[in-house]
């Protein structure tokens, strides 16, 4: 009888069990799972069949049970797992599996190769996703895996140490300031500023990932923007060199009042073009650290870039131009030295007609009778 009760109590202790955990057992089953499907994968930094290190893919599912999404941890490359690789970031309601192709990535893609790339090189794979054990579902199109050139830390630190060698030999000699090391330059220092950036972040990418970073085409457009902007600012400022007034007492007013000014007052475009290049300049650091890429803005941002650079540049012509240090113009040789310096300073005055007329020449026939008049009277007498 107490064998019979423990028999009873133990089907109805496995009755429950079955009860509670029976339908999401039955959903990781591999019955269900082979009843799932992939519907895409996107890469979505592109959307299209290229894909590259350090860029995150989306894989859509549709699940027979939703309660199976956590059996898809596993990233797959060739029907091979991807150790240290894990989910990115998972969706529940939309059934999305998010995964960031890293350093591993890069690893098992090279043992496919015949060399190590020394140059960029693309390389045909079929993305997967899976559990531990085996691939369960696999993209229907064929990615083009691209695969850079690596580059060692020593060479990052070389390029890195002659960076710096570089900018402080230049800030050294006023890079940032006009011809007659006065003024803090705009053009100048947007040049520059852009150079930085997109260097640093370089080599901040560099080290990274270990491999050359691709450079998109809008970072060419922005230096272009920049080199044209400070062309134009020389341009403008040579030509009015030879108008400008004397001032020896001129001073440089500090950086932020030198790039904003033009020696009179704060000047609208030039506010809006400093405003406009650190703001997207903030930007381009957040993108860079946060996608470990360097980033593509889109056309609106560059025509936004470009319309600032070229208000400045038009509008320069208007501006007050700043006095500079030049040499005095040449000095007449006839003209005493007391006098030469104060031709520079002062207009000459106007000459009055009555004071510098030339008085009308004496000649001897007049003194002489005037001297003799007086011996000839009395000898007369």
């Amino acid at each position: 009888m107490m064998k019979l009760l423990r028999l009873t109590t133990s089907g109805m202790a496995l009755a429950c069990l079955l009860l509670f955990f029976g339908p999401a057992m039955a959903a990781t089953s591999p019955d269900s799972l082979r009843k799932d499907s992939l519907q895409s994968v996107i890469d979505l930094s592109s959307h299209k069949d290229t894909v590259r290190i350090n860029e995150v893919i989306v894989f859509k599912l549709k699940l027979r049970e939703p309660a199976s999404l956590g059996a898809y941890h596993t990233l797959y490359l060739n029907g091979i797992k991807v150790d240290s690789v894990h989910p990115w970031k998972v969706s529940a309601a939309e059934q999305l599996v998010y995964f960031k192709l890293s350093g591993p990535v890069r690893h098992l893609a090279e043992q496919f190769l015949t060399a190590v790339p020394t140059e960029k090189m693309v390389l045909p794979v079929n993305l997967g996703i899976g559990g531990d054990q085996q691939e369960l579902l696999r993209a229907p199109q064929v990615f083009q895996l691209e695969v850079n050139q690596h580059i060692s830390a020593i060479g990052i630190w070389l390029m890195a140490a002659a960076l710096i060698v570089l900018v402080g030999i230049g800030l050294k000699f006023h890079i940032l300031k006009d011809d007659n090391n006065l003024y803090y330059s705009l053009g100048r220092t947007q040049m520059l500023f852009w150079t930085l950036l997109f260097s640093l972040a370089y080599l901040y990418l560099c080290g990274e990932t270990g491999t050359l970073p691709d450079i998109p085409s809008s970072m060419l457009v922005i230096l272009g923007i920049s080199a044209a902007t400070t062309a134009a600012s020389k341009f403008l400022d040579n030509s009015h060199k030879d108008i400008t007034p004397i001032d020896p007492t001129a001073r440089s007013e500090g950086f932020w009042l030198d790039i904003l000014s033009d020696g009179s007052s704060i000047n609208i475009q030039r506010f809006q073009n400093v405003v406009f290049n650190l703001l997207f300049g903030i930007i381009f650091v957040q993108k860079v650290l946060s996608a470990r890429l360097m980033p593509d803005f889109d056309n609106n941002v560059l025509l936004m870039l470009g319309i600032s650079a070229g208000t400045y540049a038009g509008m320069k012509v208007t501006e007050v131009t700043k006095a500079q240090n030049q040499p005095a113009p040449p000095v007449n040789s006839d003209q005493p030295a007391s006098q030469a310096g104060s031709a520079v300073i002062q207009p000459p005055a106007q000459a009055d007609p009555a004071v510098t007329a030339p008085a009308p020449p004496v000649t001897t026939e007049e003194v002489k009778p005037e001297q003799h008049a007086t011996p000839d009277s009395d000898y007369v007498q």
